[in-house]
Formats: C-alpha cells, sequence, structure tokens
C-alpha cells in the first residue's frame, strides 16, 4: 500500500507541528503539503524521507502514481 504524507506522519505518531519542526518549515506548510495544494522541494522531500525511512518518490507520488501501483498490485 502506498501511503500518503498524513498516513505516514500520523504512523509515526507526530503532530503537523513536531513534523514542520524536523523539516524546518511551518505548520501550515505541513497541512498545506497534506491537501495537495503545494508540495516540499527536493531538499524537504530529502528530510521527510529521513524522518520517515522511506525514498523520496514515496513522498513525491502524484495521486495518479498512487493510483497506477494500485491497480498493478491488484
Amino acid at each position: 500500500m502506498v501511503k500518503t504524507l498524513k498516513e505516514l506522519r500520523e504512523e509515526h505518531q507526530l503532530s503537523q507541528f513536531e513534523l514542520a519542526t524536523r523539516v524546518g518549515v511551518t505548520p501550515s506548510t505541513i497541512f498545506n503539503w497534506e491537501r495537495g495544494r503545494n508540495e516540499p522541494r527536493v531538499k524537504q522531500l530529502r528530510t521527510l524521507a529521513r524522518v520517515f525511512g522511506v525514498a523520496m518518490e514515496t513522498i513525491a507520488m502524484t495521486e495518479d502514481d498512487k493510483a497506477e501501483i494500485v491497480k498493478i498490485a491488484a
């Protein structure tokens, strides 16, 4: 299963504030990323990947990418 940024954050039991502090952004930035309003920059993707222990591509996938993976896995 491909997880969203919000799912990864909740799985690691982090609040938006805690994740924002680790990444060096504001909590509203995390909020906007989770809702698809904005996307993290490459440097921020690297940091997110380290925090969650996943590949950058996992976080950078679009909804279409995720749907294709689910379709292939079915």
